[in-house]
């Protein structure tokens, strides 16, 4: 679709419901019920023609009083970015009319209510079902997960308009005979010969899965429960971001995002002859350091399951014979480093023994694509004999390395990367 018409289109419907709005307002009455399924009906059509904008840097401008633009919002955000629910999606989104009625209680009431958005009226995939969740409400999930998530923070993130995207990248390559891409230069003397070579691309390509959550209570609580709606929503944006890290991390890529331990850039630092099964020694981190890529020193954590604790407390280096014995992991402003950075724990890993029970990883080098609408349906008849409530929640996005391989260093048999792994033990 033309990108000047959906602007057009998006202009003349954003028209129509101020003039409902005003008219309302100058015979001093609010809104019909008629007036606010057909405002709910423009804001879904609206809300459909800017998520398919292709160029997200183009500000949107609608006559209603004042304007609505998207401020650098859907560009690519890096790690030290700003990933507030604002700075990557902008003002855009669906916002819910009724302030008498909250989005969630309205949801689960089972009745209708002007103000729901139903999926299929701006959705390119109608078959998820579901309301549209008002951009307030996902504004306040996604703020409660990022907050609890620990690979989004530290990685890029692409918010994303379509179900895919794609994003121009380098191949790694081989030092020993190019750079990153098949970038080399050398000295040349005076009218000498430039040798050329061509830099190689690839194009990496996010699509957006689909990640459901459920959750279900009774009746009773959604009813008498002081603040019920705000526990709803922190207990969708800590499941997000629980799910999220999960496949993250060890995802398999196959109908969710490709996780950095089965990516085909991570390296396994192998175990020491005669290592014990499940045991860490002070020589399996020296190795994996030593197989980090250099550029990711400065932005690299580990991240190592809760059973590793007892083997990182108890390792320590002898200094001399008889003298003290200094720790490998230390404590520092409340937290632990090792080998100077720092470790963070989580039960997402494997467990100790097994690959991937401690990593090395720069989330500098990680990006996500992360779509904007989120659905919430709810039903009262999966467990009416119970009088509960099944709700569920879905959001899409994606997640994968930025590199695509390892990377060989100049010496050509040495191999690092920004992500690295022990084997198991």
């Amino acid at each position: 679709m033309d990108i000047t018409k959906m602007q057009n289109d998006i202009r003349a419907l954003s028209e129509a419901k101020f003039k409902i709005v005003a008219q309302a307002r100058a015979r001093n009455r609010k809104p019909t019920n008629e007036e606010r399924l057909l405002i709910s009906q423009l804001d879904g059509a609206i809300a459909g023609l800017e998520s398919e904008l292709e160029k997200p840097e183009r500000a949107l401008t609608v006559q209603m009083g004042g304007s609505i633009r998207y401020d650098g919002a859907y560009a690519l955000v890096g790690p030290d970015g700003r990933k507030d629910y604002r700075s990557l999606f902008g003002n855009s989104g669906y916002n819910w009319p009724d302030r008498d009625t909250n989005f969630f209680a309205a949801a689960f009431s089972g009745r209708h209510h002007p103000g729901l958005i139903q999926n299929s009226m701006s959705e390119t995939v109608p078959s998820d079902g579901g309301f549209l969740v008002p951009s307030e409400q996902a504004e306040r999930i996604h703020a409660v997960s990022l907050e609890n998530e620990l690979v989004m923070p530290r990685a890029f993130v692409q918010p994303m308009r379509s179900n895919s995207i794609k994003i121009p990248a380098m191949v790694i390559g081989d030092h020993s005979s190019a750079l990153f891409g098949g970038f080399t230069a050398s000295y040349t003397a005076e009218l000498g010969t430039i040798n050329e070579h061509s830099p190689k691309a690839r194009a990496m390509e996010l699509n957006a899965k689909k990640l459901t959550g459920l959750i279900r209570f009774s009746s009773e609580l959604n009813a008498d429960t002081p603040g019920g709606m705000g526990q709803i929503e922190t207990l969708c944006g800590k499941g997000l971001a629980w799910y999220r890290d999960k496949a993250f991390l060890k995802g398999t890529g196959a109908g969710e995002p490709l996780g950095i331990l089965n990516a085909g850039c991570t390296i396994q630092a192998s175990k020491e002859t005669g290592q014990d099964a499940d045991t860490i020694l002070y020589e399996n981190l020296i190795k994996m350091m030593s197989r980090l890529f250099a550029g990711s020193f400065s932005n690299a954590v580990w991240v190592a399951h809760q059973s590793c604790i007892p083997q990182l407390l108890s390792l320590s280096l002898a200094v001399g014979t008889g003298g003290d014995a200094i720790p490998a992991m230390k404590e520092s402003n409340g937290g632990f480093k090792i080998l100077t950075r720092p470790v963070i724990f989580t039960e997402k890993m494997e467990p100790l023994g097994d690959r991937g029970d401690i990593m090395l990883a720069d989330f500098s080098q990680y990006v996500i694509g992360l779509r904007q609408d989120m659905r919430f349906d709810t039903s009262i008849h999966v467990a009416f004999t119970t009088d509960e409530i099944l709700s569920r929640i879905i959001e899409r996005h994606d997640g994968q390395p930025l590199w695509d391989s390892a990377l060989t260093l100049e010496d050509g048999s040495t191999t690092v990367s920004p992500f690295v792994v022990l084997e198991a033990r």
